[in-house]
């Protein structure tokens, strides 16, 4: 959704995949919320289907051919605001320099005909206003208003208020450059993939080198670059004085979060614009996009994957090995480490490896005398 304390996002996400699992039915063949969610405290409630009207806006988007998404409000606008309402998103496809505008309505409680009109309200006090303008360097030629009705409860529907198309409709004499909006993409990615800070660093230019631990394996016949890991949130909680606790833990099949990937090629040509942000070539510009068949696949296999690259692998789903691998920038590719020359390569490491196989471990090198017992936020009565 919108713009929130980075050191927030991670359990903000796990926090919504948990609330949405209890209350929108994923067996039937029709999508809608479960009566339960009546019981919500309304807050809650209005919450959750916002969630989930960005997140059915977004793959109605992914339907309709479109690639890369970033937020409205991380670009910049050639101009000033025309309005005081924004969209939500801003959309790219293949092939297309110009970009579409996004906004997401939902409603779980609204008539038909009423969310209709607001659906109509929201193109039209909240995307038009912005057409002819550009947004993160690209020019804003169309857009949608995407309203997700889910007050029936058997049959939710896509109201859908959207740009006509004309027959004699000329390309834009300067459509701009989307690499803002491509790069926007995969720093949410990478947010999901490796946490938050982790972006702030990249937006930096100070993440991202040789010395960089990478975890990857294969999984429908490609290539992988692994969140980092699923132990991301595990590290947190079974680290420093619990991690005698984690020792036998296979973190490659830890069940508390979805695993996030981003294949390989992808990966390294995100990483090689990161790593030239000045250069001449643009390596966002030439990405692959997933082909159908792999995202059937995915399907059938119990995951997800993006047209952008970007996937959800479920927790039994890695039959491959998990592999150390490192950044190369002077090649621009990721490769394996050999294990016996890990610790040759980190001078003075945080992590190191310390059990080889597929059911490897992490664990904290920090001497006793450097150990600092983490701040704990007391609540207090007065």
């Amino acid at each position: 959704m919108h713009s929130v304390n980075p050191d927030a996002v991670t359990f903000e996400s796990e926090g919504c995949r948990h609330l949405i699992s209890q209350y929108v039915d994923d067996h039937s063949h029709d999508f809608f919320f479960m009566t339960s969610a009546k019981r919500l405290k309304d807050f809650s409630r209005t919450h959750m289907v916002g969630v989930v009207g960005a997140g059915l806006a977004y793959l109605q988007m992914v339907r309709d051919g479109y690639v890369w998404c970033d937020h409205f409000e991380n670009l910049p606008l050639s101009g000033l605001a025309p309005s005081r309402k924004s969209p939500d998103f801003v959309f790219n496809r293949p092939g297309e320099n110009d970009v579409a505008l996004t906004e997401s309505k939902a409603t779980h409680g609204t008539a038909r005909k009423a969310f209709q009109a607001t659906v109509t309200r929201g193109y039209r006090d909240q995307v038009s206003p912005y057409f002819g303008m550009k947004v993160g360097g690209s020019l804003a030629s169309h857009g949608f208003s995407i309203g997700s009705w889910m007050t029936s409860a058997t049959r939710a529907e896509l109201l859908i208020d959207h740009t006509a198309v004309t027959t004699t409709q000329n390309p834009p004499r300067d459509p701009g450059d989307p690499i803002a909006i491509r790069r926007g993409n995969y720093l949410t990615a990478l947010s999901l993939m490796f946490g938050p800070s982790i972006v702030s660093a990249a937006r930096a230019g100070t993440w991202l080198s040789s010395d960089t631990g990478l975890l990857t394996t294969t999984w429908l016949g490609r290539r992988w670059l692994l969140g980092f890991p699923p132990p991301y949130l595990g590290f947190r909680f079974w680290a420093g004085e619990y991690r005698e606790l984690s020792k036998n833990i296979d973190w490659t099949a830890w069940p508390l979060v979805n695993e996030f990937a981003l294949e390989l090629h992808v990966a390294e040509s995100v990483f090689r614009s990161l790593s030239n942000l000045d250069s001449g070539y643009e390596p966002l510009s030439e990405i692959e996009v997933m082909n159908e068949d792999l995202m059937a696949r995915a399907r059938e296999a119990g995951g997800a994957v993006f047209p952008d690259g970007l996937a959800v692998l479920g927790k039994q789903e890695l039959i491959e090995p998990v592999k150390i691998s490192y950044w190369d920038p002077q090649a621009g590719e990721i490769k394996e480490h050999f294990y016996s020359a890990l610790q040759e390569r980190i001078e003075d490491p945080l992590f190191s490896v310390t059990e080889a196989g597929p059911s490897w471990f992490i664990e904290e090198e920090v001497e006793e005398k450097e150990k600092v017992e983490p701040a704990m936020l007391l609540l207090t009565k007065k």
